[in-house]
């Protein structure tokens, strides 16, 4: 199945600029790829065209400014959520190509206005390259040693022991290194409005009650869930 545009035409190399626009932000300042559905086998390939084609734009426009005697002055910023699954620290070939390309951003992003932000629920498991090239950092609650110790070894030699009370922070609280904040700092976030829908499910109460079957007596048939897997 061809990829096809709002009005139902397929998308042809002409309509390059269009896409990407897309990933530029059109409507808006922020772009957001929903890669979570897409197969393991794919997502190596789908992150590095998409982080490419974002990186060759800002390249040539800076080249492009650069020729006029003037500096680029549009910024882009790549968030890359769940990093440790696609930029690995280990050297896995599955995804070989998405972690050169994010690496290549890491790296040389900075000269052509392309900056990157690693987020990761495990850091001991995101590519070193990456985290090297990184001028600050903003860690959450972590409760694993191979993370802790990770986060130990990215402090000043004075001011490792601030890490120690990484198992312990409240939701919202973080602890900042870098550029950003002088000295290991701890900071109060606030939280987002609307809040993300992550929240588990009541499983002690939902098993209480009685079976459901998805395609009988519910909003939600096993043919929606079909139909949404499909496109």
């Amino acid at each position: 199945m061809k990829p096809q545009k709002e009005n139902g035409d397929d998308y042809t190399s002409d309509d390059f600029d269009e896409i990407l626009k897309q990933f530029l932000g059109n409507k808006a300042n922020v772009s957001i790829i929903d890669l979570s559905g897409v197969p393991f086998e794919v997502l190596s390939i789908t992150i590095s065209l998409i982080s490419r084609i974002i990186f060759d734009f800002c390249f040539h426009f800076s080249k492009l400014k650069h020729e006029r005697n003037e500096v680029n002055d549009v910024p882009f910023m790549i968030v890359c959520e769940e990093a440790h699954n696609y930029v690995p620290r280990s050297g896995s070939v599955d995804y070989a190509a998405s972690k050169k390309s994010i690496e290549r951003i890491a790296k040389e992003g900075r000269k052509y206005g392309i900056s990157l932000m690693v987020v990761s629920q495990r850091p001991s498991e995101v590519s070193d390259t990456i985290f090297a090239q990184c001028n600050n950092f903003i860690a959450l609650r972590l409760t694993n040693t191979s993370d802790q110790s990770y986060i130990k070894s990215l402090l000043p030699n004075n001011t490792s022991a601030v890490a120690d009370i990484l198992p312990t922070l409240q939701p919202g609280q973080c602890l900042m290194v870098g550029d950003a904040s002088p000295i290991p700092a701890i900071v109060q976030l606030e939280k987002p409005n609307p809040e993300p829908q992550s929240k588990n499910v009541d499983v002690y109460d939902v098993w209480k009650e009685d079976w459901k079957e998805i395609d009988k007596n519910e909003p939600i048939t096993l043919y929606d869930v079909l139909k949404r897997w499909r496109k």
